[in-house]
Order: structure tokens, then sequence, then C-alpha cells
């Protein structure tokens, strides 16, 4: 094998062996930080399709309710809980992030 060089000078086993420990640790550190951001990416999704379903199901039980009173309460009831369950999740994922350090 070739001997590594830095600015010119040739690198000594030591240095190498220290370089190569150090792109390790690095790279374990980056695959974590990635299975974090894809576990959290996925949790946020889940959370806003599963209040989306529940407010469309509130919102099919208004469409085939015989009453217009409960089927008012259960249509706008379906999109209060689509709706504000979507912007919870998201700013809970947010506040989630910022105790990370993400941003």
């Amino acid at each position: 094998m070739e001997q590594q060089t830095i600015r010119g000078t040739p690198r000594s086993p030591r240095l190498q062996a220290e370089l190569e420990r150090i792109a390790r640790e690095r790279l374990e550190a980056e695959r974590q930080v990635s299975r974090v951001y894809r576990r959290e990416l996925l949790r946020a999704c889940a959370e806003c399709l599963g209040c989306s379903f529940l407010g469309v199901f509130c919102m099919a039980f208004a469409l085939h309710t015989n009453d217009a009173g409960y089927g008012a309460i259960a249509w706008w009831g379906g999109m209060v809980v689509g709706y504000s369950g979507i912007t919870l999740s998201l700013i809970s994922a947010y506040i989630r992030g910022e105790r990370r350090g993400d941003w």
C-alpha cells in the first residue's frame, strides 16, 4: 500500500490509527443521528395521518346520520379534530426537535 501524506509529510502509523478511529466514531454518530431523524419523521407523519383519519371518520359519520343537528356537530367536530390534531402533532415534533438541538 502507498503511504498517505498530509501536506507532503508521511503519516505515522499511530497518527493513521487515530485518524481512522475518529472517522469510525463520526460515521457511527452520523448513523445514529440519521436514525433519530428518520424515526422522528415517521412519528410525525403517523400522527398527522392518524388525526386525518380520525377527522375523516367523524365527517363520514356526519354523512350517514339522519339528524341534521348531529350531522353538523359530527362534521365540524371532524374538521376540528383533523386540523387541530395535525397542527398539534407538527408543533410537538418541532418542540422535540428543538429540545434535541436540531435547530
